[in-house]
């Protein structure tokens, strides 16, 4: 029924504190209304000076009537207004609201109609009709109005609020501008809401709704910087929209902010725990594991006041496993251990949250090898939640670990379609032909990407491509490509295209190359921890300038104390120096933070067999050959577990 969404939808399109409200009174046209002394006009009369004072007359009536509860009497003084002064637009106007806000939607269309047939430009006639047909077409986007000419809603809706914006109160143009942009934000037309919004906010400076609105018009066209900086002067004036500033962050992988952000909302409600929730994961997404210790004691609290939820337990798990607190199998198992029962058994009518928490335990299952578990979980989530691509993606993903290469790829060939220029799926479509042999179909994937696309983003990709094939002459030659064009073009090169391209240089021992890349990069942010840590590695691999790396690892770590990757490195170069009390702390923390990293549990196994360990020694060393297997020297592993197996030593 089509009133039913009329007082929604009007009440929608007004400010905060205000519903459809009615206009003010019209001014009388030169004549003396009723009063002390003198009769009420005769409400029979026909036109002329007293037809129009008793017109007034019977417009106030209606008006105090309406107040009282009085619905029927209102309409009934307006009707006789209108026989009164049939030239004036302001009575079947006000006769349109009044049924507006009774859901009487013929009769509000009809008188609003009127209306406008004296007056084309009213502004409250204009109001009315466009917020009713922005109710209609909220409920049928592709609806046209009857004897309209095949017009839609929306057109109608359009065309009738921009009209009503002349003349009109601050509060109705407020709500007419409110509609409009929420009529072309429904449509994707951002860039025609935006300007909208923009002087809706000048008319009244930072209305909630406005501003949410503002800031979602800008995400959603890519405008990403201009919603955080609104939302940044808005906590200023409202706190309550802190949340919303996070959100922001949050999608634009700004985890610092988004963190600081959350936090400044929970302190406004702090029983919230979704909130906290939210707010642990923003810290759990920092570089190198930095905020897990915070996050770790606001999931506790989270999980002490809901403790069958599976996704704070699993966030929590999470947490004690990046602290140090678990060890991996531990983790993994506390995780599977929160989430499969839930995923097991679904909420009806909540596919979206279980669609989720498949996400996750799909994520777990790789984590821990089950790569066949993680693809099954991965696809009960897509049929879950159809609309969310980003599932469809993690699937592909899955599938790629899963040594299913025909499947990945069939699978991000659709995505494309989609969006060629996806860079995250046109690299698993890369990487699904790399797995069944077509090396060099891959490369004629990213590159056509690259040749579409100016974003560094892609040849980055198509830099990490290579390098994962240990082809690093033909990464660097990728990414010094996007320096010289970096140059040539006068913007500044990102900081990921330098560090990455030292890296290929260090690959490759050209040493000297790859230090002078390593420090541009510190030149322009000393406190860059990637480069801090590869530069620092690399020079005590390098020997003879351990005094030098150590304090670059100290600032690394310094940075991000709970980065395994930094702890190995500084852990490697104090054992280097013989300083092997400094040494075994940071090794040992590694160790158990990267399983399944060889370089580091060869490291740490050393240290063991230097203090005499050699049992614990080789088990380091086996879980080095069975890691990863990047960058060490099985034969050399080998070779050390023959010796320290033929050692007595303790444990």
């Amino acid at each position: 029924m089509i009133h039913l969404i009329l007082i929604a939808a009007l009440g929608a399109a007004a400010p905060p504190g205000s519903s459809f409200s009615r206009p003010g009174l019209p001014a009388p046209r030169q004549v003396a209304p009723a009063g002390p002394g003198r009769a009420a006009p005769d409400q029979t009369q026909g036109a002329g000076a007293d037809a129009v004072a008793g017109a007034y007359y019977e417009f106030v009536r209606a008006r105090q009537f309406e107040d009282r509860g009085d619905v029927d009497a209102a309409i009934a003084a307006l009707q006789r207004a209108m026989k009164l002064d049939p030239t004036s637009a302001d009575v079947p106007a006000e006769l349109a609201g009044l049924y507006a806000r009774q859901s009487r939607a013929r009769e509000s269309i009809e008188m609003a109609n009127a209306a406008l047939a004296i007056n084309a430009g009213h502004g409250e006639a204009n109001r009315v009709l466009g917020s009713i047909y922005a109710s209609f077409a909220e409920r049928d986007p592709g609806g046209t109005a009857p004897g309209s000419g095949q017009a839609g809603y929306r057109r109608l809706a359009l065309e009738h609020l921009e009209r009503s914006l002349a003349g009109s109160n601050p509060g109705a143009a407020a709500a007419a501008r409110l509609t409009i942009a929420r009529l072309q934000m429904s449509a994707s037309a951002f860039d025609k809401a935006i300007p909208v919004l923009r002087q809706l906010l000048a008319d009244e400076p930072w209305l909630p709704q406005g501003v949410a609105m503002l800031a979602q018009a800008y995400t959603e066209s890519g405008q990403s910087a201009n919603a955080i900086t609104l939302l940044q002067e808005a906590v200023a004036v409202e706190p309550g929209f802190y949340e919303t500033l996070a959100s922001a962050y949050e999608r634009d992988n700004r985890w610092s902010e988004a963190a600081r952000a959350y936090e400044q909302a929970s302190d406004q409600s702090p029983g919230d725990m979704s909130l906290k929730t939210r707010w642990a994961l923003a810290l759990l997404s920092l570089p190198g594991d930095a905020g897990a210790r915070r996050a770790r004691g606001l999931l506790q609290e989270v999980t002490g006041a809901n403790p069958k939820e599976g996704w704070p337990l699993y966030l929590l798990a999470r947490a004690e496993r990046a602290a140090g607190d678990l060890d991996a199998s531990e983790a993994a198992a506390r995780r599977l251990e929160a989430l499969e029962p839930v995923a097991a058994a679904p909420a009806r009518g909540r596919e979206g949250d279980t669609a989720l928490i498949l996400t996750h335990l799909g994520f777990a299952y790789l984590e821990v090898g089950r790569d066949g578990d993680a693809v099954a979980a991965f696809e009960r989530a897509s049929a879950l939640d159809p609309s969310e691509g980003a599932t469809r993606v993690y699937l592909a993903q899955a599938l790629l670990a899963a040594k299913q290469y025909d499947r990945a790829l069939q699978l991000a060939r659709a995505e494309r379609k989609a969006d060629p220029k996806d860079i995250r799926v046109a690299r698993i479509e890369a990487d699904a032909l790399r797995g069944l042999g077509r090396f060099n179909e891959g490369t004629s994937v990213l590159l056509t990407l690259v040749e579409s696309t100016p974003d560094p983003a892609a040849r980055q990709n198509l830099a990490e491509y290579y390098a994962e094939a240990h082809s690093y002459a033909e990464a660097a030659a990728v990414l010094q490509f996007e320096i010289a064009r970096a140059e040539i073009d006068r913007y500044p090169v990102e900081l990921g295209v330098l560090f990455q391209y030292g890296a290929m240089l260090e690959r490759q021992s050209r040493h000297a190359e790859a230090e002078k890349a390593f420090r541009q990069v510190l030149a322009r942010n000393p406190e860059h921890g990637p480069t801090l840590n590869y530069l620092g590695y690399t020079l005590v691999e390098r020997g003879g300038r351990l005094d030098e790396a150590v304090p670059l690892l100290k600032r690394a770590v310094a940075l991000d104390p709970y980065n395994g990757a930094y702890l190995d490195s500084l852990g490697w170069a104090y054992f280097k120096l013989n300083q092997l009390d400094l040494a075994e702390p940071n090794l040992r923390t590694a160790a158990a933070q990267l399983p399944r990293d060889s370089v580091v549990q060869d490291h740490w196994g050393d240290l063991l067999a230097k203090r005499g360990r050699h049992a614990d020694a080789v088990d380091a060393w086996r879980r080095a050959l069975a890691g990863d297997g990047d960058q060490i020297d099985r034969a050399a592993i080998e070779r050390k577990i023959k010796d320290a197996s033929n050692k007595p030593g303790k444990r």
